[in-house]
């Protein structure tokens, strides 16, 4: 996607999607979401059937910043069905639950991937034991950020994004870096 935003000149595109990058690089296969396998039923042409679906857990420890994040990306095969071909069977349909994963975290990760509930109550040797990386990282909100919006004419695309250095507490746009 990184590429084939910088071929459309979209900046913003590239920024989204080179921070979306860091991010999945950063957490890792075990930082991401766990997923159960279910059955729904749902409607097609007017008939019931039974589908396969993923229902996507809520990691405990995880900043509720990436979920939004991942539910953008989430939408990218949907959205670029041009860049997205799928062969073979059908794509099983991921649902998004409330319902929460208390998996361990990986360790290493910077103190900005966690959720200040989950890191509070830990005793000293628990937060030990999480090799907190010894760097930080400016974590991005994209709460109410719509990817489908383009800049308007003759202006920059960074500033319509809301990206910008606004301290922690202060209040801000969609994708103010915390």
């Amino acid at each position: 996607m990184i590429g084939v935003c910088r071929e459309r000149g979209d900046q913003s595109g590239v920024e989204f999607w080179s921070y979306g990058l860091n991010v999945t690089e950063i957490l890792g296969d075990n930082g991401m979401s766990d997923e159960e396998d279910d059955v729904r039923e749902v409607e097609v042409e007017g008939v019931k059937v039974k589908q396969n679906v993923k229902v996507v857990l809520q990691s405990y420890w995880r900043h509720p910043d990436f979920n939004d994040l991942f539910n953008i990306m989430g939408q990218a095969p949907v959205l670029e069905k041009l860049i997205f071909h799928r062969a073979g069977a059908g794509r099983i349909p991921r649902i998004r639950s409330n319902k929460l994963s208390h998996r361990s975290p990986p360790t290493d990760l910077p103190r900005e991937f966690f959720r200040e509930e989950f890191l509070e109550p830990l005793f000293p040797h628990e937060l030990m034991e999480l090799k907190l990386a010894e760097y930080s990282f400016n974590r991005v909100s994209f709460q109410g950020y719509n990817p489908n919006t383009t800049p308007e004419a003759g202006s920059s695309a960074t500033p319509n994004m809301g990206i910008g250095t606004t301290a922690p507490g202060e209040g801000g746009s969609a994708m103010d870096v915390e």
